[in-house]
């Protein structure tokens, strides 16, 4: 690739181009020269945003994360489409803009105060129960956010927060509203019903072969092969980085030190204090106060009755001032120290943190077992090659990175790496097997440069390792053939048919040139019934005496409204249940129709 650049630098076109960088340059500056070469075209704009192919996917990836945690162990990716996944994805994202661009004219603001508490008070940003910045930091890198694109985030949430309270706060309901729904509901209906199920009329149908030929023509995209690809690629693989590392006993000896340290942080302690609070004295006064209790434990005192008797600590003097099992990092620094440099049963001298002065007892040590290095040198040589491996392959991954910018060839630089060049098996956007099985891989194969100009991809890093891949094969969607699909055919004709002839038979009996098995319900609208959910609703649309067909899961319905038994909206007692409930429907209500404006009234391409 290189080469092919500098020969063509050589050529009288390259060097008008340049002439012509220079020119606009020095006219327009670097900006002119950034914006000539645009950027990646936006998947949808919403008013003044634009929602980018990077942000599609960031949802998309949450959605898949939001789904492994509803189905656990048996969520599998290959069940979810990839298509239906990422126009979902668009689809909230268009939402969200629209939102965002109605806030804009609306001038609300997000206070920076606000956005700071909601990151400090979300758990998954704490550490034993305490905000730990470089645990929010962790977690935004794993998802794949910056502290900027986060806080924005949260700030347009506020701002779209502030519109819903705005309805929630501003409907009014008022005595004869919430009387006349409450009439509605409690009104009682009285229908009859017959259902006219499609599949009794399965049998009976026939279909021709001029009729599956045209069925077929006429829904040729619904029986298309997916779109195939192949590739060839060089992987450098984690796994043979690591087992080609050489472990001495002297890295085994550091590996084991670091291991029972790791074991020894997870020491628990259960602990009793004596607290005297410096809220309304000084601390020399507290320390006095202190220094008499230790005078008392010294003399003989039980803990326990020093504790109850003296101890401000309100949750705990009662027991004895027991806190309980608790880990390191538990506590105030400054008490964590003190307790962990006691040996069981002991007692501290006054310790002073930010709450007050505190008598500090040992009351156990629970200490994890330390295997001997014999028992655990497997796992040890594991950690001692997985940690020299780390610096190595991020190097040789690296310069992978740069030979796959050079070369021309999966060969090239399968020979410049000394890399085997090895071949999928054929998979589609939303599956595949081996390095395939990655979205990453799957969505990069079928980029038009990719699968049509053939060149080399990015750097791509998988579990397994780090790989460069080139599109081997590519097949287009095809139509199955005819034979192939022929059941689908029939089977999609036979019920169309069908549901025909039960809409024929469902009109008759409307008719009453048919005959039918009726039965009846007397129910209100939110009621269950032994009647199609669809059935129950038609009768709430009709007037006494009326009659109609609806269309039902298994076929259609033929409902007949017989009686009306309405309750008058005077007898109806308004209750704080009742109020509640109606300025809930009513905000609801409103912000639909609201959401429903601003997405009508906002300038949406895609």
């Amino acid at each position: 690739m290189l080469q092919t650049m500098r020969n063509n630098a050589q050529g009288i076109i390259a060097k008008i181009i340049v002439g012509f960088i220079i020119v606009v340059f020095a006219l327009w500056g670097v900006e002119s020269i950034v914006n000539l070469g645009g950027g990646e075209k936006p998947v949808a704009t919403v008013g003044d945003y634009e929602i980018s192919r990077v942000e599609v996917q960031q949802k998309v990836a949450e959605q898949k994360n939001q789904l492994r945690r509803q189905f656990g162990d048996q969520y599998d990716e290959g069940l979810f489409n990839e298509k239906f996944l990422e126009q979902s994805a668009v689809e909230q994202l268009i939402n969200e803009k629209v939102a965002q661009t109605q806030a804009d004219k609306l001038d609300l603001y997000a206070a920076k105060g606000i956005v700071d508490q909601m990151i400090v008070n979300t758990p998954s940003f704490q550490t034993a129960g305490e905000y730990d910045p470089e645990q929010f930091k962790l977690v935004l890198r794993m998802n794949g956010y910056s502290v900027a694109q986060y806080r924005a985030m949260l700030a347009d949430s506020v701002r779209q927060n502030q519109v819903r309270a705005a309805f929630m706060l501003s409907t009014i309901e008022t005595p004869f509203e919430m009387q006349l729904r409450q009439s509605l509901e409690n009104e009682q209906r009285t229908f009859s019903y017959a259902s006219v199920s499609a599949d009794q009329f399965k049998d009976s149908v026939e279909v021709l072969d001029d009729e599956i030929t045209a069925y077929y023509d006429e829904n040729i995209q619904r029986f298309m092969t997916p779109e195939r690809a192949r590739i060839r690629y060089v992987l450098l693989s984690r796994d043979s980085i690591e087992n080609a590392q050489e472990v001495t006993e002297e890295d085994l000896e550091v590996a084991y030190q670091d291991y029972v340290a790791d074991i020894e942080q997870n020491e628990q302690r259960e602990s009793a204090h004596i607290l005297f609070l410096t809220e309304d004295r000084s601390e020399s006064e507290a320390l006095e106060l202190a220094e008499a209790a230790r005078t008392r434990l010294d003399n003989g005192e039980s803990f326990a009755t020093v504790a109850a008797d003296v101890s401000e600590d309100g949750g705990s003097a009662d027991m004895g001032g027991s806190l309980g099992v608790n880990p390191r990092g538990a506590f105030d620094p400054a008490f964590d120290d003190a307790l962990y440099a006691l040996e069981e049963g002991e007692v501290s001298e006054p310790v002073v943190t930010e709450f007050g002065v505190h008598i500090i007892k040992a009351v156990s040590v629970q200490s994890a077992d330390v295997p001997a290095m014999a028992d655990v040198r497997g796992e040890l040589v594991d950690i001692v090659k997985a940690e020299k491996a780390g610096f190595l392959f991020a190097e040789r991954s690296q310069e992978l990175a740069n030979s796959a910018f050079s070369a021309e060839t999966i060969e090239e630089l399968a020979a410049s790496s000394g890399l085997e060049v090895q071949t999928s098996d054929y998979f589609t956007q939303t599956s595949g097997q081996g390095v395939a099985d990655s979205d990453q891989v799957r969505r990069a194969a079928f980029e038009d440069n990719m699968k049509l100009d053939r060149e080399l991809s990015d750097l791509v890093d998988l579990e397994a390792g780090s790989m460069v891949f080139v599109v081997d094969d590519y097949q287009d969607a095809q139509p199955k053939p005819l034979d192939e699909v022929r059941g689908q055919v029939v089977a999609a004709l036979t019920s169309q048919k069908a549901l025909e002839a039960a809409s024929e038979k469902a009109e008759a009996i409307l008719a009453g040139e048919a005959d039918a098995d009726w039965s009846e319900a007397t129910t209100t609208l939110r009621q269950s019934t032994d009647a199609p959910r669809v059935a129950q609703q038609k009768a709430f649309a009709l007037a006494e005496g009326e009659s109609d067909v609806v269309s039902s899961p298994a076929g259609y319905t033929v409902v007949k409204l017989t009686s009306v038994d309405r309750k008058s909206w005077e007898e109806m007692a308004v209750t704080d249940e009742l109020k509640t409930s109606v300025r809930n429907q009513s905000a609801r209500d409103d912000m639909v129709s609201y959401q429903a404006w601003s997405k009508a009234n906002t300038e949406i391409s895609q």
